[in-house]
């Protein structure tokens, strides 16, 4: 089994359209022949946390259909899951079995007794990598009146699941086979990062615990005919490791290093990156969560990652701040900027070209977010409805909106190059670089007599493309 090499679209299973049967019709149209994957984030019943904190992964919410639905799009394309693996819901059947039964429940091993971890200092505390300010932990009290805690890393809704247990990875493969064999190609292991509980440490990417952990989830999806991609923001050293253990890996330090080259008209970096970025990546310029930058740290001087903050935060909600449970503290504060990848280039239709011709034409398989699609602007709206920053860039599109947003020029033209990328075989071969002054960036790939290149002028905004014809092999330029 390999997974299609052309262009991947990430999307809610509600946000085009109001279920899975409405995105399987929009993608019917004229975006469904510029893609070969399909990333659909989780359709899984939840109660939190925009459907990452799942009671269970072996059904589909009704409101958003049913597993028919998820079966027919992974019949055309390469079909992506979210794994949410750190965590279940607590309204999930194993949290509330355990809750009536106690230690006596049969699920019990997959949940942390943190009363039985011994004492947590308050040291110890703020060495914890935690995603809120408070202790990761909750408090529960059972039926018989007994009371213990548990470890809650997001929400106290989203219950950690225990990896020191051999029942949490046999619940896992019960996952994988179920989801495999309804058509799953790839699964994103989503926060992954936070499985290592140890005390004394971060609780987060603690090595080796956390290979261990992976390779246990690479070597299981294999044998469903399945591959993973761990999700993880931090320093970029993490992609090129997962890459390594031959796992996919996420391009996070992408999306920064093109608003910098563009917004300063500076390549330099951009190249340095694409001279050693993985191959085997997943590359995106926006996805569901904010534009990250702590991916980009050691790959962008300080000086230069502090004023693209600057800049972008003039168009952009409040960003999302990194924090432990003493502090907030980093390199910087800001974790990620909240803002529409459209926005954060001014709406600028030809500096935002030049950006997805970069991703395209980058090494790996191009990741498209649905808002990015759409050249969506920002949804204020939304963002001070729900009080969540990142609402920001999660617009919901009725059908009629998306097909309308479609015909906008700035979609035609990405869609233009995204077909490109699904259908020239020059893209079937080896990624290429070549010499370029420091305000350009002139990349392409070679497959063979056919070879397909772009060269974007990063002052000026244009993008050049040159391709060979599939069956004279002559070539042809046209601008993008």
């Amino acid at each position: 089994m390999s997974l299609s090499r052309s262009v991947h679209l990430i999307v809610y299973p509600d946000r085009i359209g109001r279920n899975l049967k409405d995105l399987e019709s929009f993608l019917a149209g004229p975006v469904g022949d510029a893609i070969g994957g399909l990333h659909v984030l989780p359709p899984f019943p939840s109660n939190a946390d925009g459907g990452f904190s799942p009671l269970t992964h072996t059904e589909i919410a009704p409101v958003f259909g049913d597993w028919n639905d998820i079966e027919r799009l992974a019949a055309r394309f390469d079909l992506c899951l979210d794994l949410v693996l750190n965590h279940i819901s607590d309204e999930s059947p194993e949290f509330l079995d355990f809750l009536r039964e106690g230690r006596a429940s049969r699920y019990a091993p997959l949940f942390i007794d943190v009363d039985a971890m011994g004492e947590i200092t308050s040291d110890d505390l703020a060495k914890i990598h935690i995603r809120k300010e408070k202790e990761p932990f909750r408090a529960v009290q059972f039926a018989d009146g007994s009371r213990g805690r548990v470890w809650c890393t997001f929400t106290e809704k989203q219950v950690d699941l225990d990896y020191r247990s051999q029942r949490t990875f046999e619940f896992m493969e019960d996952n994988l086979r179920f989801l495999t064999e309804r058509g799953v190609k790839l699964f994103r292991l989503d926060a992954f990062g936070y499985t290592t509980k140890q005390i004394g440490t971060s609780c987060f990417l603690v090595e080796p615990g956390v290979w261990e952990i992976l390779e246990w989830f690479r070597d299981k999806a294999a044998e469903y005919g399945a591959e993973v991609l761990p999700e993880v923001h931090d320093h970029p050293s993490w992609q090129f490791a997962i890459a390594d253990r031959s796992m996919w890996c996420y391009a996070f330090a992408l999306p920064p290093l093109v608003l910098h080259a563009l917004l300063d008209a500076d390549g330099r970096y951009l190249k340095a990156w694409l001279r050693m970025c993985p191959q085997r990546q997943v590359t995106v310029l926006d996805t569901h969560d904010g534009i990250c930058i702590p991916d980009v740290e050691g790959m962008l001087p300080p000086a230069a990652i502090e004023a693209l903050i600057a800049n972008v935060s003039e168009r952009s909600a409040n960003p999302i701040l990194r924090g432990s449970a003493a502090n907030v503290h980093s390199v910087g504060a800001i974790y990620q900027l909240t803002c529409t990848f459209y926005d954060a280039l001014k709406r600028d239709d030809d500096a935002y070209i030049a950006a997805r011709a970069i991703q395209l034409f980058a090494p790996g398989i191009p990741q498209i977010y649905y808002v990015g699609l759409l050249a969506g602007q920002n949804d204020e709206a939304l963002m001070t409805s729900t009080g969540e920053f990142r609402d920001i860039n999660r617009h919901y599109y009725t059908l009629d909106a998306a097909n309308i947003a479609v015909a906008a020029p700035v979609v035609q033209r990405l869609l233009a190059l995204m077909r490109l990328r699904h259908s020239h075989a020059a893209f079937g071969g080896d990624f290429e670089l070549a010499y370029s002054n420091d305000s350009s960036i002139a990349m392409g790939w070679r497959n063979g007599r056919q070879s397909c290149r772009a060269l974007i002028d990063l002052r000026f905004r244009t993008v050049t493309v040159t391709l060979t014809d599939p069956d004279s092999a002559e070539e042809s330029s046209f601008r993008a």
